[in-house]
């Protein structure tokens, strides 16, 4: 309890002191507790008090007012915390308040603006959803001015998942079959992102809580953007993408192969991993993902039995299973 109220080191030092047969003399008090200050920190929480004998002794509070006065201290933080968070909302509406009327005053009829800053476009593009209520939308294209790394990646922050925002983007198939690209596109779903691909898409574009878009103007999008506040035009968008997401496929998922189809599938696989592949390469090389080559993996590891991938590997060249199957 006391760890939970105060830190584990004062907890730990408290112990110590309660554990003690009888008061420590006050000047060995912080050696005897493992670290200097101990003692300071004890008395100032109520956890320990002196008593004037000669030599004076540090002596433990009882256990029930130790904890109810660690107790209070808590409380008295999480108050203090609590006016902060509260004047910093009043502050945020406040700045957010006067950020919107100077929008309105420098443009009170503008609901679309185009950006042809590379620098305004890469700091929207990066912004854009992490103030996102509901959700935040996504159309990503394979269409780069410089190229691909894995820091192009934007996966959704761990505060907007926590806050129940949904995020969904459609990739471009070509994703799956870049090493860069399929690694983007895992990090993205580790952290929380809902992710679907389709072949071809007609632009890169992003959407917040149905309340702003970002459309690039060309086709990487970094030197030309419409950045739009209508409500009207970015309903059409939302409506638009949700066509998309529709006829989209989900990741990792690839339409029902016939017996035959999932048969050659699973030997190729088989062969690859013979051949020293990694899962990396492996997806690389049949147009899938490392996570399904790694669920892929699993199954058949378990069909035949196998603990480990070298003993998988002997039982399905005992079953022929690198054998041509057109032979």
């Amino acid at each position: 309890m006391l760890s939970a109220l105060t830190t584990p080191e004062i907890a730990e030092s408290y112990r110590i002191l309660a554990e003690t047969d009888g008061p420590i003399p006050l000047k060995e008090a912080d050696k005897r507790l493992g670290a200097d200050g101990s003692v300071a920190r004890l008395l100032a929480l109520g956890l320990a008090h002196v008593l004037p004998h000669d030599p004076p002794v540090l002596a433990a509070t009882a256990p029930v007012p130790a904890v109810e006065a660690a107790l209070a201290q808590k409380q008295h933080e999480l108050n203090a915390q609590y006016d902060v968070m509260v004047r910093a909302r009043r502050e945020a509406v406040q700045i957010r308040q006067l950020a919107d009327q100077q929008g309105q005053e420098a443009s009170s009829h503008r609901l679309a603006r185009v950006l042809t800053d590379s620098d305004d476009i890469a700091a929207l593009s990066n912004t854009i959803g992490t103030a996102a209520k509901e959700e935040h939308l996504t159309l990503e294209t394979f269409r780069y001015d410089l190229p691909l790394t894995e820091s192009s990646a934007q996966p959704p922050t761990a505060a907007s998942i926590a806050r129940g925002v949904r995020h969904r983007s459609i990739y471009e198939t070509t994703f799956l079959s870049d090493p860069v690209g399929a690694v983007i596109i895992e990090s993205c779903a580790a952290a929380g992102e809902e992710i679907r691909v389709l072949p071809q898409l007609p632009m890169k574009m992003k959407i917040t809580d149905s309340s702003q878009a970002l459309v690039a103007l060309t086709p990487t999008g970094s030197s030309a953007a419409l950045h739009l506040t209508s409500p009207v035009a970015v309903d059409a968008l939302r409506h638009y993408f949700e066509l998309l997401w529709r006829d989209a496929r989900p990741l990792g998922l690839r339409p029902s192969p016939t017996t035959g189809e999932r048969e050659r599938q699973r030997h190729e696989i088989a062969a690859l991993m013979r051949q020293g592949l990694k899962d990396e390469a492996v997806a690389r090389r049949l147009g899938l993902t490392p996570r399904t080559v790694r669920r892929r993996i699993s199954e058949f590891m378990q069909e035949l039995s196998a603990e480990t991938r070298f003993a998988a590997g002997a039982e399905a060249q005992r079953r022929g299973w690198f054998e041509d199957p057109d032979d």
